[in-house]
C-alpha cells in the first residue's frame, strides 16, 4: 500500500474462522464475540483455542486483538481477567474494551498491553478519550452516533488513534438477555447463524440475538480518499456475524481500492460499488458520519443517494 501505513482489520468469533484464505485483505483482526458467551465456538470462552488463534495470526503476519465481554457484570470480572492473561501471554498485540471496569482491569493488572475501546464504550467527547488515554488507551472507536465533525475533535484533542467503521452493519443497541431464546423453534446457539430482520415499509434492523444491528451496510468507499487525507490509517470492515465469502470478498475491495489510491492508479467507483452490492442485502449507508439520519447514503459530491 505504497507508503501508507494502512490496518484494515475485521472481527472475528471462533478458532474456525482463524483462515488465512479469508483472512487475506487484513492486516488486524479482533479475536471473540463480545456480545454473546453462547456464541458457538466463541473464542473468549476457550482460552486453549485463542491462544492458537492468536499464534496463527502472527504465523500469518497479521496483529492479533483480542476482544473482551461488551456488557459484563461485577461477577464476571474474574473470568475476564482470566481472559486477559492468557491474550497477554499468548502474544495478543492488543486488547478491545467496551468496559470502563475492563480497561481499569487491564491499566492495573496488564500496564504492557495496549487497550483499544470499542463502539460500547460511549465515546462521545474528547475529555472522555483524554481520561481513557489516562488508564492506558492507545486507540478509540467513538460512539456510532458521533458525525466525522466530532470526530476529528476527539483525535485532535484526546491524543488518540480513532478507529473507523468503512464498511459493515453498526452495532446499535446491545442487551444481557437474548431476543431469540423464547423462540423453541430457533434453539441457542443456532438461532444466530439465521437471519432475522425487522421491517417496515423501507425501515429495516437485523436481530443477531443480544445485538440490534443497522440493516443496510455502512459504506464509506467513496470517502476514503478524504478519510485518508484527514490522517486516519485504523479502520474496520464489519464481519462479525457475516459469511466468510463476505469477509474475503469486500476486504479484497477496499484493499484494492485502498492500492490504488496509494500508487495513484485509476479510481474504479463504479465497478468497486457494484461488486460491494453484491453483498448488502438491503442497501448502503452512511451510518451517522456526516450527521444525518443513518440510514441515508451520501456519494463523493456530497449528494443524497439510494444505492
Amino acid at each position: 500500500m505504497g507508503q501508507l501505513e494502512i490496518e484494515l482489520n475485521t472481527q472475528v468469533s471462533t478458532l474456525e474462522e482463524v483462515n488465512a484464505r479469508d483472512l487475506a485483505p487484513y492486516q488486524a483482526v479482533y479475536l471473540g464475540n463480545p456480545y454473546c458467551p453462547k456464541h458457538a465456538g466463541n473464542l473468549l470462552e476457550n482460552h486453549r483455542e485463542l491462544a492458537e488463534a492468536i499464534t496463527r495470526l502472527k504465523g500469518m503476519g497479521k496483529k492479533a486483538y483480542v476482544a473482551t465481554p461488551a456488557a459484563p457484570r461485577t461477577g464476571e470480572l474474574g473470568g475476564v481477567e482470566k481472559l486477559v492473561e492468557t491474550a497477554a501471554r499468548a502474544g495478543a498485540d492488543a486488547v478491545e474494551a467496551h468496559n470502563l471496569g475492563v480497561v481499569r482491569l487491564v491499566h492495573r493488572r496488564f500496564p504492557g498491553l495496549p487497550v483499544h475501546t470499542g463502539c460500547f464504550a460511549n465515546v462521545y467527547t474528547d475529555l472522555g478519550a483524554a481520561k481513557l488515554k489516562e488508564y492506558g488507551v492507545r486507540r478509540v472507536t467513538p460512539n456510532y452516533e458521533v458525525s466525522l465533525e466530532e470526530i476529528h475533535l476527539i483525535r485532535e484533542a484526546g491524543g488518540l488513534e480513532v478507529e473507523i467503521l468503512l464498511h459493515g452493519k453498526m452495532p446499535l443497541g446491545l442487551t444481557n438477555s437474548c431476543f431469540l431464546l423464547n423462540f423453541p423453534d430457533h434453539p441457542c446457539p443456532q438461532a444466530c447463524r439465521e437471519d432475522f430482520w425487522l421491517t417496515t415499509r423501507d425501515w429495516v434492523l437485523k436481530i443477531t440475538g443480544t445485538v440490534v444491528w443497522s440493516g443496510k451496510d455502512v459504506c464509506m468507499l467513496e470517502h476514503l480518499p478524504y478519510l485518508l487525507e484527514s490522517g486516519y490509517r485504523a479502520f474496520r470492515l464489519e464481519t462479525l456475524y457475516e459469511p466468510p465469502e463476505y469477509r474475503r470478498e469486500v476486504g479484497l475491495i477496499y484493499r484494492e481500492a485502498l492500492e490504488h489510491m496509494a500508487e495513484g492508479r485509476e479510481l474504479l467507483w463504479p465497478a468497486w460499488l457494484e461488486m460491494l452490492k453484491n453483498w448488502s442485502r438491503h442497501g448502503f449507508c452512511n451510518g451517522y458520519y456526516f450527521g444525518q439520519a443513518g440510514r441515508m447514503y451520501i456519494n463523493q459530491y456530497g449528494e443524497p443517494v439510494s444505492i
